[in-house]
């Protein structure tokens, strides 16, 4: 039988063998991400407006937001994700639209349709600068006026950090030149350790923002030194944490920690 698109896509390949469903949860830091999204969507998004998210994964953004209702529709490219997403959807009585759609072609909505738009992890898997902005261009054709955009994006200045303190193989001239310099990796190079990715800063994020003429609300360092603090963060006990998660939030916006945070979130307000 021939292969649809999506099952040749490497991304997909990738995350149909990849724990999606407790990426978010599976320690401290993880939840320190996701936690540090909601405080800034709650601040928000409110009962009964509309919600496209067009990279759901199994939807833990999705489901959320559905429990506390507003309209959700939520959409990836990785069909087991959708199926998923269904069954718990199901399983928690929360009403959301989903299919299974490629974030660079959302022309099922019309223009100006969405309160909010989540764009939360497609960009950072396409390696060519006009996937990139068609995602934006689409997202932004979709949002209404006066409506938000949640962009993440995963930082290189973190990444070829961690990998290098982490591993000794990746002390490499050639890897400083494929993170920082070229700031992409591909499912094809020889050495791929995970899929097709495009690694980038704050700086070159609040420029694209921009670019499609979004108002900056906030940028914020997701999981800020977590990432770089794993292992004393995910030993610390329950109340030692939310301790230290108030002291992220409350410092999450501020640029020297930003710079260095793995996953980073800006917030766009469309113009009215």
């Amino acid at each position: 039988m021939e292969k649809t698109i999506a099952e040749m896509n490497p991304v997909v390949q990738s995350y149909e063998n990849y724990d999606e469903d407790l990426r978010l949860s599976a320690d401290n830091v993880r939840r320190l991400e996701f936690m540090t999204a909601l405080v800034y969507m709650n601040k928000y998004l409110k009962t009964g407006e509309s919600i496209l998210d067009v990279a759901a994964g199994t939807g833990a953004y999705a489901l959320h937001f559905a429990a506390r209702g507003l309209n959700v529709t939520a959409l990836d490219i990785t069909p087991s994700y959708i199926e998923i997403l269904n069954q718990k959807a199901l399983a928690d009585g929360v009403k959301i639209t989903s299919g299974v759609n490629d974030a660079r072609d959302l022309s099922a909505f019309a223009d100006n349709t969405f309160d909010h738009v989540f764009c939360m992890g497609p960009i950072y898997h396409l390696t060519e600068a006009e996937d990139r902005e068609k995602v934006m261009a689409e997202c932004c054709r979709v949002l209404k006026p006066g409506g938000l955009l949640y962009l993440a994006y995963m930082n290189k200045h973190f990444v070829f950090a961690h990998l290098a303190s982490q591993n000794k193989q990746f002390l490499q001239e050639k890897w400083f030149r494929k993170i920082i310099e070229e700031g992409v990796m591909r499912s094809t190079d020889e050495d791929c350790f995970w899929t097709d990715t495009w690694f980038t800063t704050p700086g070159e994020i609040e420029r694209i923002a921009r670019e499609r003429h979004l108002t900056i609300l906030h940028h914020i360092s997701q999981d800020g030194v977590g990432r770089l603090l794993a292992e004393e963060i995910n030993a610390m006990r329950v109340d030692d944490f939310k301790r230290w998660a108030d002291f992220h939030i409350r410092t999450c916006e501020e640029p020297s920690i930003l710079g260095i945070s793995n996953h980073g979130l800006l917030i766009g307000k469309k113009a009215a």
